[in-house]
C-alpha cells in the first residue's frame, strides 16, 4: 500500500472514532433527560398515592365502626383559667391500670353529643335543633292543657275520678319516673363529673366542664319537663284508657333523642353527625373516682355515687305528694265547681225562672256518690237544689230538687238524661231534663262562676234613671175580691240601697214599691219575685220594734225577708200577679204590664210560687203617678210642675188629673 492510501486509510478511521463519540455522547444526554422524567412522575404517583391512602383512612372512620382495641388511653384536657392543659398525674400511667370495671359508656344519644363535639360543629347543632323540638312539643302540649281550661289556676284537674282511674294514675306517675333515663343521666352525670380519661377518637379530647355541664343542665330540663308533662295528663284523665294514652304520647316526646342518635348512625342527618354517632358507640371513658366508694361509711363520694338514686326518688316523691293531695282535694269537692250560675228558659214549669241564679257547692253537707250538691244562693233553705242519685230506675243521673232537705233519689223535681259525670257542668249543653211523670223540660244553661263577688252579689238595680218614683193604682183588687174604686199611691224605694248599689236576692234587684199609707204593722207592697211582678194584701208584721219606719223596718228587721220569701215561695199574701216577664224588655217596670189572679198549687212540687193563671186577668191599671212633659205628660193639658206632679187647674183629680172635673156631665165618684 502506498503512502497516500495510508494517509487516506487513517484520516477515515479518525473520522468514524470522531463521529461515534458524538453519537455516544447523544445518547447518553437522551436517556438521563427520560430517567429524569421518569423520576418526576413517580414523585407525583407517591404524592398521588399518599393522597388517596389518607382519604381512604378518613372514610374508613366515617364508615366503619372505630376499632379502639390497640389505641392507648389518653387525658381529657381539662379547662384551667381559660386555656386547656393536660393535668398529668405523677409517675407513669399504664393501661393496666384502669380495671375493667372502672371503664363505661355514656348514654347513646344526642346529648352526648354536645357533650363532647365541638361548639361549631354540624353534629353540635343538629342535636341542639332536635333537642329544641323536645321541649318546644313539651311546652305546647303544656300550655294547650293550662289554656284549654278558661280558669284561674294554671293546671286544672277534674272534680273526680273513679278509683279504679286513681289508681291507674299513680302507677303511671311511678312507671313515668323509672322509665325516663334522660333525668338519671343528667344528675349521675353532673355529680360524676367530666370524665377523666378516654379511649377513642381525637375529638373527646377537647371536651370541657363547661359543655359538659351544659348538656347536664339541658337533659335534666327535658327530663323533668317529660316527666311533668307525663303527671299532668296522667291526673287530669277521666278514664284508664285516656291515662296510658296520654303517657305513650309524652313517651313518644321524650324518646326523640334516641330516635335521632339511632338516625344519625344511619346517617340521616349527614356523615359528620354518622361519625360522631359511630364514635360514641364506640369510646370508652374512665374517671378517677367513679364506682370507687368505701360502703361502711357515708362518704362524699357515696353521695356522689347514688346522687341520681336520691334525686330520682326525690322527684318522685314530690309528685306522689302533689298527686296525693289533688286525690284528697277531689274527694273533699275542692276541685269541683264552687258557684255555677242557673239560666232556664220558660217553658213547661211556668216559674221555673225563678230558681235563676247562683248555685253554691254544700262542701259541709253530705256528697252523693262523691259527688257535691249545690244549694241556690240567696234561698238555700228553700230555693232549688242540684245532687247526684246513683240509682233511678237502674241510670244515674243528676237530680234538681226544691229545699235543703230534699233528697237528690227521692224528691226529686226534675232529672238529666243519664250520666256519670262528677262535675255538674260536664253535662252536655244538649243535655234533657225531664220532671218526675217524665215530662221533657228541656236543656239547663249552666256555666262556671269564676268571681261570685262580682257575678253572684253585684245584680244592680236594672235601668235606675227609666223607674217610676211614684205608682197609681186604679181598680185595686181587695181581701174579699170587691174592686176598690179608689185610687191607691205607692212610692218608690230600695232595701239598703242607692240606685247603683247591687244585690243577690232578687226581690231586691228591682225596686219595692210601698202603699203611701203603710206602716209596718200594716202594709201593701208591689215586687219582683224573680220572675213576675205581685201585688200584695195587707201583710202584717209581728215585730216588737213599734217606734221604727217603714223604711227602718225593710233595711234592718230580718222578718222583712222572710215576709218576701214566704210570698216567693208560697205565694202568701199574694193577691194579683203579672205574667213573666223575663224575656220583656221593661221587666225593670210593673208599667204596661196585664195582671191575674194566681194559679193554683201545683201538686208535683211543694211550693206555690205566684204564677199568673191566664183565664183570669184582672183590669186594673198601674200608671206612672209622676209627670213629665215628654215621657208621662199630666192629662187634659194640665201643667207638670218642676217636682213632677200634675197641677190640675181646671178641676181635675188624680196624679196625672185623669180623673175629669166637675160639671163635664159626668158625674165623678
Amino acid at each position: 500500500m502506498d503512502a497516500w492510501s495510508l494517509a487516506m486509510k487513517d484520516k477515515s478511521k479518525s473520522h468514524l472514532e470522531d463521529n461515534r463519540s458524538e453519537s455516544d455522547d447523544t445518547l447518553v444526554q437522551l436517556l438521563i433527560e427520560r430517567v429524569d422524567h421518569m423520576e418526576t412522575k413517580v414523585q407525583r404517583s407517591e404524592a398521588e398515592i399518599e393522597k388517596l391512602q389518607r382519604r381512604v383512612l378518613i372514610a374508613e372512620k366515617r364508615i366503619s365502626p372505630l376499632d379502639n382495641s390497640h389505641i392507648p388511653w389518653r387525658r381529657i384536657k381539662k379547662e384551667e383559667n381559660g386555656s386547656a392543659v393536660d393535668r398529668c398525674e405523677e409517675g407513669e400511667f399504664n393501661d393496666t391500670d384502669i380495671k375493667p370495671e372502672e371503664e363505661y359508656q355514656l348514654p347513646m344519644d344526642i346529648y352526648t353529643i354536645v357533650a363532647s363535639w365541638r361548639f361549631n360543629s354540624r353534629p353540635f347543632w343538629t342535636s341542639m335543633l332536635v333537642i329544641a323540638v323536645q321541649i318546644v312539643l313539651l311546652g305546647l302540649l303544656l300550655t294547650d292543657q293550662a289554656q284549654g281550661t278558661a280558669e284561674s289556676d294554671i293546671v286544672v284537674f277534674p272534680a273526680n275520678v273513679p278509683t279504679i282511674v286513681h289508681v291507674a294514675q299513680a302507677l303511671a306517675t311511678v312507671i313515668a319516673i323509672m322509665d325516663q333515663d334522660d333525668l338519671r343521666s343528667a344528675i349521675e352525670g353532673y355529680f360524676d363529673g367530666l370524665p377523666t380519661r378516654f379511649k377513642g377518637d381525637d375529638e373527646f379530647q377537647r371536651m370541657t366542664k363547661a359543655q359538659w355541664n351544659f348538656s347536664c343542665a339541658i337533659r335534666f330540663f327535658q327530663g323533668f319537663l317529660s316527666v311533668w308533662s307525663a303527671f299532668v295528663l296522667a291526673v287530669q284523665a277521666e278514664t284508664v284508657f285516656d291515662v296510658l294514652l296520654n303517657f305513650l304520647g309524652v313517651k313518644f316526646v321524650s324518646d326523640l333523642d334516641d330516635l335521632a342518635f339511632n338516625l344519625s348512625q344511619l346517617g340521616y342527618f349527614g356523615d359528620q353527625c354518622q361519625r360522631a354517632s359511630k364514635c360514641i358507640s364506640e369510646v370508652r371513658f374512665q374517671q378517677d373516682n367513679h364506682n370507687k366508694v368505701d360502703e361502711s361509711s357515708w362518704t362524699r363520694s357515696w353521695f356522689y355515687k347514688y346522687a341520681h338514686v336520691l334525686g330520682v326518688f326525690g322527684v318522685l316523691a314530690m309528685l306522689l305528694g302533689v298527686f296525693f293531695y289533688v286525690v284528697i282535694s277531689q274527694n273533699a269537692g275542692r276541685l269541683a265547681p264552687q258557684v255555677i250560675k242557673l239560666q232556664v228558659a220558660e217553658g213547661v214549669v211556668p216559674f221555673a225562672a225563678v230558681f235563676n241564679g247562683c248555685y253554691a257547692a254544700d262542701r259541709k253537707g253530705p256528697k252523693y256518690n262523691r259527688r257535691l250538691a249545690y244549694m241556690q244562693k240567696g234561698f238555700e233553705e228553700t230555693g232549688g237544689k242540684f245532687g247526684f242519685c246513683g240509682d233511678i230506675g237502674g241510670e244515674q243521673t243528676w237530680t234538681f230538687s226544691v229545699g235543703s232537705a230534699s233528697d237528690p233519689c227521692g224528691g226529686w223535681v226534675g232529672r238529666s238524661s243519664p250520666s256519670t259525670t262528677y262535675s255538674i257542668l260536664d253535662l252536655a249543653d244538649n243535655t234533657q231534663w225531664f220532671s218526675s211523670d217524665d215530662v221533657l223540660l228541656g236543656n239547663l244553661q249552666m256555666s262556671r262562676v269564676l268571681n261570685p263577688t262580682s257575678e253572684c252579689k253585684s245584680f244592680t238595680i236594672d235601668k235606675p234613671e227609666e223607674l217610676c218614683e211614684e205608682l197609681t193604682l186604679e181598680r185595686r183588687i181587695d181581701a174579699n175580691n170587691q174592686e176598690d174604686p179608689r185610687s191607691t199611691l205607692f212610692y218608690k224605694t230600695f232595701v239598703n240601697s242607692t240606685g247603683a248599689t247591687a244585690f243577690t236576692y232578687h226581690a231586691l234587684t228591682h225596686p219595692i214599691y210601698v202603699r203611701s199609707s203603710s206602716i209596718p204593722r200594716n202594709f201593701n207592697l208591689i215586687f219582683f219575685t224573680g220572675q213576675s211582678w205581685v201585688l200584695t194584701d195587707v201583710m202584717k208584721s209581728t215585730s216588737e220594734r213599734k217606734s221604727q219606719s217603714m223604711q227602718e223596718y225593710m233595711d234592718n228587721d230580718p222578718e222583712f225577708y222572710s215576709l218576701l220569701n214566704s210570698t216567693i215561695f208560697f205565694g202568701s199574701n199574694v193577691t194579683l200577679v203579672t205574667d213573666s216577664v223575663i224575656n220583656a224588655a221593661n221587666s225593670h217596670t210593673p208599667l204596661g204590664l196585664r195582671w191575674f189572679r194566681i194559679q193554683g198549687q201545683d201538686p208535683r212540687f211543694p211550693y206555690n210560687y205566684p204564677t199568673a193563671d191566664e183565664s183570669r186577668p184582672v183590669d186594673i191599671v198601674v200608671e206612672c203617678a209622676t209627670c213629665n212633659n215628654s215621657t208621662n205628660p199630666c192629662d187634659y193639658g194640665c201643667i207638670c210642675r218642676a217636682d213632677q206632679t200634675c197641677d190640675c187647674e181646671v178641676g181635675g183629680s188624680g196624679a196625672l188629673c185623669q180623673q175629669l172635673p166637675w160639671g163635664d156631665t159626668i158625674c165623678d165618684p
